[in-house]
């Protein structure tokens, strides 16, 4: 046995999940440096001799209206405009770098300069009135303009290969099949213990895995119940040495043990929500342009205000949604809610790809909400239900993996689509997935069972709530401002600021981006340094002061670089606080008195939502009022004084009552 054990542990394995994944990685990325290298290729050859066609249109147009001057008798030398009409042509055109009128060699007018001769050219000659050659009109093309439109080519093509691998690693159980899934995670599970030394044992396989782990699993139990004999037998005979090897090898190996396995019901429902949250995070990236447009016409209010409702209208009905949407998905069971959500949100974005004004696409804004709002309650409480206590925090992690994947993957490919295409195909793109998402939940989710529904949060118990240690200012200085700054300045102020700028949505989408990476990275990472350390209030409080300092950076100008700083900030922020946060709301539920920490909870997830409404709807009355500077700014320092406030509430003496103290870890020190 030692040394099978030796053996083992001298042995590393990745895991067979995880050689799968490196090598769809590995597959992928060869594809994609292909067609990166096609993409160059062909740009190349395309690209020039287009720009080289409309420099030669330019030039034609332009020695057209020389030959009407020369017609008329003027000499060329003394034409008037050529200068200034040179000069709005260059700067019109990003592909025209200089133009020169030439006679006989000399250089009558002439607008831009380059350096050398190997320039990209045309040359037109511009005709007398007796039909011979008077002069020449050089047009010079900036070769510039091919470096950036390829390397703008390839950047689309790296930030598509990157949201290809996660999407390919997220849906990888499409692949297979759950059935595959299944058999892979049983033969993972297994091997991963072996390599380790673990002579643990697993529970039942399915049908379909039972042929391949079957042996194995016997020889698990076989070898555990002759541990459990052999301990026995030495407690009965009080060989005392005997028991401490016995239970010195069942430390060391394992043997015996019940391997715990992963959270099966967020593994089942992840590909449908993932692919239903994509359909929603496709518009980010150029839902103000979108609205603009449809608002342009004219409304009966400001035109940034008008902009940002369909946002703030989407937020708050998906706010005030999430409670009785959880006792209704709780009656209709859970599949049947995710498939009439995802039904109606579908509806809604097709609604919205035909909108030809703003008031219909704003019902159709209203409609998509109100699935959202169903898909997410339902998606929430399959996990929740399905999942035992001692599973449930691992599940819900599962779950807002998924989210945070569709949020990474949404905005560059909404981008795409609405550069390339248009954002009324997006829309209908979006109204497609979630149609998929449909299908596959009603596909994989297990069949529904209707319960009862409970009395549901009723206003005594969010009154109660209130009372509990320290929970007012985690909720109002911490929670709300967090959802509040992040809605305004991700999904508002920051696009339209560079849209208003000239950056394309691609562009928009790509520096979305930066805020889900920092999330996904680094909340696992600071959740357990807070709990490791027992400062989840300080790191509630030091990331608030974090994410508002951020929008501050403002002040120093607001060009890209700048604002991917605010967004990197802000997600380092969050990251600090959002699982100290959660975790110091489940504390302040257990002192609630009476059994009401359910109000707790609706009420923190109410606030939350409430300042996800909010957030687009002060930004968009600020930026008509005072500018983008100004409402950045404000917005960072009302999350300051947030978390200003929720530090000093630290200070001040709790009252002692039923609702007692908050525990040492929630005080800021």
């Amino acid at each position: 046995m030692r040394l099978l054990r030796e053996h083992l542990s001298g042995r590393t394995s990745i895991g067979l999940r995880t050689g799968l994944s490196l090598a769809m990685i590995l597959v992928l990325c060869t594809a994609l440096a292909v067609v990166a290298f096609g993409a160059r290729s062909a740009a190349e050859r395309t690209i020039v001799p287009s720009i080289l066609a409309k420099a030669e249109s330019v030039g034609r147009a332009t020695a057209a209206l020389i030959e009407t001057a020369l017609a008329a008798d003027i000499p060329l030398d003394r034409l008037a405009g050529v200068q200034a009409h040179f000069l709005k042509l260059v700067n019109d055109n990003d592909e025209i770098a200089e133009m020169q009128l030439v006679r006989d060699g000399r250089v009558l007018f002439e607008v831009g300069k380059v350096d050398g001769d190997d320039w990209p050219q045309v040359r037109v000659p511009v005709h007398g009135p007796d039909g011979a050659q008077a002069a020449v009109l050089v047009v010079m093309a900036d070769p510039g303009v091919l470096s950036r439109q390829v390397m703008a080519v390839l950047v689309d093509v790296a930030f598509i290969g990157i949201v290809a691998l996660l999407m390919a690693l997220e849906l990888g159980a499409l692949v297979v099949g759950v059935g595959g899934v299944t058999v892979l995670d049983a033969i993972d599970g297994r091997l991963r213990d072996l390599a380790r030394g673990r002579l643990t044992r697993h529970p039942p396989a399915g049908a379909a895995a039972r042929d391949l782990v079957g042996p194995l699993d016997r020889q698990m139990d076989a070898l555990a119940a002759r541990q459990e004999f052999a301990l026995t037998e030495a407690e009965r005979r009080g060989d005392e040495a005997q028991v401490e090897t016995l239970k010195r090898l069942e430390s060391e190996t394992g043997v015996g043990e019940m391997h715990v396995v992963g959270n099966r019901a967020a593994a089942m429902v992840r590909p449908a929500l993932f692919l239903f949250m994509l359909a929603e995070e496709l518009s980010r990236p150029f839902l103000p342009r979108y609205t603009q447009a449809l608002a342009a016409p004219g409304v009966p209010f400001s035109i940034d205000f008008a902009v940002s409702l369909p946002i703030v209208v989407f937020m708050a009905v998906v706010a005030l949604g999430q409670i009785p949407f959880g006792a209704f998905s709780e009656w209709l069971g859970r599949r049947t809610g995710f498939v009439i959500g995802a039904g109606l949100a579908a509806c809604g974005y097709l609604l919205a790809g035909l909108a030809g004004t703003y008031w219909v696409f704003l019902a159709a804004r209203v409609i998509s909400a109100l699935g959202y709002s169903l898909v997410f309650v339902s998606a929430q409480g399959h996990v929740v239900d399905r999942s035992a206590p001692s599973e449930r925090s691992e599940g819900l992690a599962v779950f807002v993996g998924a989210i945070m994947v569709a949020a990474l993957c949404g905005p560059p490919i909404g981008g795409v689509i609405d550069d390339r295409l248009g954002g009324n195909i997006a829309f209908l793109v979006s109204a497609g997935l979630a149609v998929i998402a449909l299908a596959l939940a009603a596909w994989s989710l297990p069949k529904p069972e209707r319960r009862a529904v409970g009395q549901g949060l009723a206003l005594s118990d969010l009154k109660a709530a209130l009372t509990a240690p320290r929970l007012a200012p985690l909720l109002f200085g911490c929670a709300f401002p967090a959802k509040f700054i992040l809605a305004a300045l991700c999904f508002y102020l920051i696009p339209v600021e560079l849209q208003r700028a000239g950056y394309s949505a691609a562009a928009v989408g790509r520096l979305q981006m930066i805020y889900p990476v920092i999330m996904v990275l680094a909340v696992p990472v600071f959740a357990s340094v807070a709990d490791r350390l027992s400062a989840r209030a300080a790191f509630v409080a030091t990331g608030g002061l974090l994410a508002g300092a951020g929008a501050l950076l403002v002040v120093f100008g607001s060009s890209p670089l700048i604002l991917a700083l605010v967004l990197m900030m802000l997600g380092i922020g969050q990251s600090m606080s959002i699982a100290p946060q959660s975790a110091l709301v489940a504390d302040s539920a257990r002192h609630v008195p009476g059994g009401r920490s359910a109000g707790v909870l609706g009420l923190f997830r109410l606030v939350e939502r409430s300042g996800n409404a909010a957030g687009p709807a002060a930004a968009g009355l600020l930026l008509g009022s005072v500018g983008f500077v100004t409402s950045m700014m404000s917005i960072g320092a009302i999350v300051v004084v947030g978390a200003a406030a929720f530090i000093l509430s630290g200070r001040v003496p709790a009252r002692r009552g039923p609702a007692a103290a908050a525990p040492k870890e929630a005080r800021v020190p």
